[in-house]
């Protein structure tokens, strides 16, 4: 588990995510369901009292970075005699069970129990009360296991098809292995300086990968991610118009920041809008700047989208599952430095 979870207590993680590696999942059905939407198993009184507010608080808070306001995950809410084997198998499942006999509040959280890649989160406690309290303590522990899950599923989705040359130049020139579904074409490869490319009628998505150097950290404060950022995609993104290109927007929505870890590795997550300067685009940015100490560099990895006026939050992570799949390919490392 990656970002929140990382910063939980080991007690807190060992009861959210146990068994979420241990299951077979050979002959499991492919989940179904819509991105970035969970199934809530509940009663409808419960939905419209506390525990459904409780939910809705956490798994429908807005989203950051992102220039319209939009929920973190999309809820329908399911009744216990309606949640038929037709509803199983749906990618995300978060089940309330509250009853008086179930003494101390815990949460089971089960990996592929009826399709693959699937997460359900069950929590059980003796009250409405009880079930609140534990959820407003837990709540965003379990809202990242089902972020976890996105990432899941759009990989096995981006898995299906690759573009094996766009990944074979990535490990060439930067020395990292990713999966590159094969609808993202390679659009511009100079100075060590990469960007691929997916273009349809109503949006555009776009990864960035560089590296520079690392000296100190003062090599991964925002501002210096900020303008490294700045510099490359002033020189090598283009506008539409003639001298237009991309910038970094600080002047409505400030980018945002943090420490995670990145294949336990240090890195900082920024999140913000770009624009285009001479132009009227733009939209959201994910970078994930992470410290290769094994070769003094930072690496970079950006995913950015240009959807106007329409929802954003799966097609971000889409690209997320992207950069999080990247690995550090040592044997291209061990073979330039001879």
């Amino acid at each position: 588990m990656r970002k929140l979870i990382l910063s939980l207590s080991p007690i807190i993680v060992a009861v959210l995510i146990y068994g979420c590696t241990d299951v077979k999942n050979k002959g499991k059905a492919n989940a179904t369901g819509k991105s970035s939407e969970i199934l809530v198993v509940c009663e409808k009184t419960q939905w419209d009292g506390i525990i459904g507010k409780s939910i809705k608080d956490v798994f429908g808070a807005e989203m950051e970075g992102l220039p319209e306001s939009e929920a973190r995950f999309a809820m329908v809410n399911v009744p216990y005699n309606s949640f038929s084997r037709y509803l199983q198998p749906h990618r995300n499942v978060f089940i309330v069970d509250v009853k008086p006999g179930n003494g101390k509040t815990q949460a089971n959280v089960r990996q592929d129990v009826w399709s693959h890649p699937q997460r359900v989160v069950e929590i059980k406690a003796a009250s409405d009360t009880a079930f609140v309290n534990y959820f407003h303590r837990y709540g965003e522990a379990v809202c990242e296991i089902f972020e976890q899950n996105e990432l899941a599923c759009n990989h096995a989705v981006n898995s299906l098809n690759r573009n094996g040359k766009a990944e074979a130049e990535i490990a060439k020139t930067l020395g990292l292995k990713m999966v590159i579904p094969s609808d993202f074409y390679l659009a511009k490869q100079e100075n060590g300086f990469i960007w691929l490319r997916k273009e349809t009628s109503e949006m555009s998505l776009g990864i960035l990968i560089y590296a520079y150097p690392y000296t100190d950290t003062s090599q991964v404060s925002m501002d210096k991610i900020c303008a490294e950022r700045n510099q490359r995609t002033s020189q090598y993104i283009p506008g539409p118009s003639q001298g237009s290109y991309m910038l970094i927007s600080d002047d409505v929505i400030k980018p945002v920041s943090k420490h995670i870890k990145f294949k336990n590795m240090f890195a900082i997550e920024t999140r913000g809008l770009w624009y285009t300067k001479g132009d009227f685009m733009g939209g959201p940015f994910v970078n994930i700047s992470v410290i290769d100490e094994s070769r003094h560099r930072v690496v970079v990895l950006d995913g950015f989208i240009y959807r106007p006026n329409k929802e954003k939050r799966s097609y971000i992570r889409q690209l997320e599952s992207i950069l999080w799949d990247t690995d550090f390919d040592t044997t291209v490392v061990n073979k330039q430095s001879k």
